[in-house]
């Protein structure tokens, strides 16, 4: 997990900043993963009453 800064633009036009936690994930892209990460992105907007919960699939190759 990593610490960010996130910001948007409220209801009432003015930029809202806040803490943000940047949470990296690696897996393989198939359905069930992209639906169970999702499925956390949902959980997570619902618990903490978010407006936005990003997420962002990109595929990639490592090599240790």
């Amino acid at each position: 997990m990593f610490a960010g800064r996130g910001q948007w633009r409220g209801p009432d036009g003015r930029v809202v900043r806040e803490a943000a936690r940047i949470v990296l994930i690696v897996t393989e892209p198939t359905p069930e993963a992209v639906a169970a990460l999702r499925a956390i992105q949902d959980a997570y907007r619902s618990r903490f009453a978010q407006g936005a919960v990003g997420l962002v699939l990109q595929r990639s190759c490592a090599l240790f």
